[in-house]
């Protein structure tokens, strides 16, 4: 079974107004947006602090929303005077819903070769790597398979070597 990327941890610029001190956060929350939204958890809404200050090399933290419930920390690092912006997901505090998750299985099993199965997971999952995460699989015909993965990285990739469909 392919395994899906639940989110990607992308890299994204910023371009702050001149004359100001502090970064601009609505650009800050629109590049975490664009750069952090992938195919199956997309961020919903970013809030970050107003009062930062321009400092290159600084890092502050930003609260995420995901679509479907879920949730994430970013960490912002400013890699230039000018406003230029690194954003990773935080490890540890991404939380992903069966709202999100369960659609991204049940693709992945009908692009396998089992199509028309439901997959049902924990109401909220919490990213961690290396932890095991159990959902239950229903075939069309009824027949039920539980679906044990992990995740390769603290961003919500699923580790493919370790999808067990026993």
């Amino acid at each position: 079974m392919r395994a899906t990327a639940l989110i990607g941890i992308g890299l994204a610029f910023a371009v702050v107004g001149c004359g100001s001190d502090t970064i601009d956060a609505d650009e800050v929350e629109s590049g975490i947006k664009e750069s952090l939204s992938g195919a199956t958890a997309s961020v919903s809404s970013v809030s970050c602090p107003n009062d930062v200050e321009k400092e290159e090399g600084a890092t502050f933290t930003c609260d995420a929303k995901l679509d479907g419930g879920g949730r994430a920390k970013v960490k912002v690092t400013q890699t230039g005077k000018g406003g230029d912006f690194t954003y990773t997901l935080k490890p540890g505090t991404v939380v992903l819903t069966d709202d999100a998750v369960e659609p991204a299985l049940e693709k992945d099993l009908t692009e396998s070769g089992v199509p028309d199965s439901t997959v049902d997971c924990p109401e909220t999952i919490k990213v961690k790597e290396g932890e095991k995460v159990t959902c239950t699989a229903t075939g069309a015909g009824g027949r039920q398979t539980q679906l044990i993965f992990t995740f390769a990285s603290a961003d919500g990739t699923i580790d493919e070597s370790s999808v067990d469909g026993s």
